[in-house]
């Protein structure tokens, strides 16, 4: 998608925040060369979503964030105009029956006591038939329209995606963990700083008259060990016991080394914190993805609701306009004496009925571009209130998921989920730990030595400082009972068998929400084509209900029943779709490995 998305009260589509250059993180926008990487951070404190949404919400992302596991999900249902808990995104969005009131669906049940749940995918104005502009006007939102086509560019999803990689707050908070991990690296790190020293000691009284300056620079090795390098200049009348503290006229150069030759030779306390800080980063990074393709999945599922209860409101107007357009057919035909008087009670209550479902619609309506105001954020990445003037006019096309693409996507998955990634970087740490408390078990060997020449005037009669001097040795120790090596080899031998246990629960884990979600997305698929089937029929049916209610052979009532029947049938094909596409989100971010 390269169009600029017509943002309210922005020219140009949102940006980030950010602008510090980061490291593992890609997604096809500014961000593209930065890379998640970071320390330990608790998992995505959002809701775990059963395939069917039949639970937690995308409100949950922002409420209760508790992980939880799918056997534990109840299903929940609610009506268009009340849902069952203030922040509940569900499938089963548009169910006309609402408890404590009369609507819709009352009136359908009159004829044969069903019931059904309600979606749509159809041009409402074509199936019904009707045009009032001024009733439209009546019952838009302030700033909204309601047409049947939609005027300029809809929002895509994929803009939505892009708002959210650039701008949702979360994102900028997973670049601060990225830099506590990256900093806990470079403290690492500093273990291997050069170190400079320098001392300078003056005796002026005293019987022994002496002054000693010297300067020096170590440089630990990676490999284990160090080497360093001095200068000293020693002057004055040294105590006899002393004598070695004295130097030529020009002071003294020296170099050595100390090399471990068994403990601390493959690994140290130095390497072992940097390279288990390296893995302590990567599972931060794998944390993080994991984090942001929950918070795709809840942006679709979010612009989905958004773009089905848009539809849901159109059916709701289409229904009401029936009624409020056969208020001048009906009233002749009273007047003559052709229909009851109360045919024209019966309407009136048909369109108060029908008004107070399409004020519910609404509600539902904007409280989906509210949530979805989440997700969506213009160039200062402040929340944006998406017009309904942007609304698609229809879903995309289905399609099933085939066995053979299941089971390499299962495959697939099982490769680069971010929570496998995280539990093997976590094993990769306790490995470390590992080889590094066998160290421990090791006797400590190290083999060291330096040079060192005098330059300059002699200052000793006999000249025993000016020869080069070479000095060679081996120093040894080894703990008897060995118990702090013993001892963590035991704790790392632990944790190792508790994160195979855990890679495998994770991975059955992953291979379950694959299949349930592709077996909801193929579920809803027939549906779709079940509910376009029962959609075809309805309309016939109302055809022949409007010829037989103008030649009188049946009331104002059972006409109603016809027509709440094609807002029945158009719901339930609106609500295969949105559940259809609610699954895909599921699917498509459990079979990815990054946003």
């Amino acid at each position: 998608q390269t169009d600029e998305i017509r943002w309210s009260g922005s020219k140009e589509p949102p940006k980030s925040k950010s602008g510090t250059n980061r490291e593992p993180f890609q997604v096809q926008t500014k961000f593209a060369d930065k890379k998640l990487d970071a320390e330990k951070i608790s998992v995505a404190k959002v809701s775990f979503q059963s395939a069917d949404g039949e639970s937690n919400s995308v409100a949950n992302a922002f409420g209760s964030r508790e992980m939880r596991d799918p056997s534990t999900i109840e299903p929940k249902t609610e009506s268009i105009g009340a849902r069952q808990t203030p922040d509940e995104l569900s499938p089963n969005r548009f169910d006309l029956e609402d408890s404590g009131s009369n609507n819709l669906r009352q009136e359908s049940t009159q004829a044969d006591g069903s019931q059904n749940n309600l979606p749509v995918d159809t041009q409402p104005q074509e199936d019904l038939n009707v045009n009032d502009q001024s009733l439209e006007n009546e019952f838009a939102l302030p700033g909204d329209t309601i047409e049947g086509e939609l005027d300029g560019e809809s929002l895509s999803l994929e803009q939505v995606l892009r708002s959210v990689a650039e701008c949702y707050p979360e994102i900028e908070i997973a670049f601060g963990e990225l830099d506590a991990a990256n900093g806990k690296i470079t403290a690492a790190l500093g273990k291997f700083d050069q170190v400079f020293a320098a001392h300078s000691i003056s005796q002026p009284l005293g019987f022994y008259q002496t002054y000693r300056n010297g300067v020096g620079l170590t440089t630990p090795l990676y490999s284990g060990g160090e080497v360093y390098g001095t200068y000293r200049i020693g002057d004055g009348n040294f105590e006899p016991w002393y004598g070695e503290r004295e130097t030529n006229e020009a002071g003294e150069f020296k170099a050595g080394f100390s090399l471990p030759l068994l403990k601390d030779r493959f690994i140290d306390a130095r390497r072992a914190n940097l390279i288990g800080a390296g893995f302590q980063r990567d599972q931060v990074s794998a944390n993080i993805d994991s984090r942001l393709l929950f918070f795709q999945r809840f942006a679709t599922q979010a612009y989905w609701d958004w773009v089905a209860t848009g539809q849901a409101v159109q059916i709701q107007l289409q229904l009401l306009k029936l009624a409020q357009q056969r208020v001048s057919q009906i009233r002749p035909r009273i007047e003559k004496g052709d229909l009851a008087a109360i045919e024209q009670i019966n309407n009136d209550q048909f369109i108060a009925k029908r008004k107070n479902d399409l004020i519910k619609a609404r509600r539902s309506l904007e409280k989906a571009a509210i949530k979805l105001s989440m997700f969506v954020r213009d160039a200062a990445c402040q929340p944006i209130i998406v017009q309904e003037s942007l609304l698609p006019a229809r879903f995309p096309a289905a399609d099933l998921i085939a066995s053979e693409r299941l089971g390499i996507d299962i495959q697939r998955a099982l490769n680069c989920r971010p929570e496998l990634q995280e539990l093997m970087a976590a094993r990769r740490e306790v490995e470390t730990d590992l080889l590094y408390a066998q160290n421990l078990t090791l006797p400590k060997v190290d083999v060291k030595g330096f040079a060192g020449q005098d330059i300059g005037g002699e200052t000793s009669s006999t000249g025993d400082k000016t020869p080069f001097e070479l000095q060679l040795g081996v120093m040894a120790e080894v703990p008897i009972q060995r118990r702090e090596g013993l001892g963590k080899i035991r704790a790392a031998e632990g944790k190792l068998t508790q994160i195979d246990a855990k890679v495998g629960f994770v991975s059955d884990k992953i291979r379950a929400e694959i299949q349930d979600a592709a077996s909801a997305v193929n579920a809803a698929y027939e549906q779709i084509a079940q509910s376009s089937r029962n959609l075809e029929l309805t309309k016939e049916a109302l055809k022949l209900g409007r010829i037989l209610f103008t030649e009188g052979d049946i009331d104002l009532i059972a006409l109603n029943i016809y027509e709440t029947s094609v807002a029945d049938a158009q719901l339930q094909l609106l609500d295969a779709r949105f559940k259809y596409f609610f699954n895909i989100a599921i699917y498509e971010t459990a079979i990815r490995g990054r946003f």
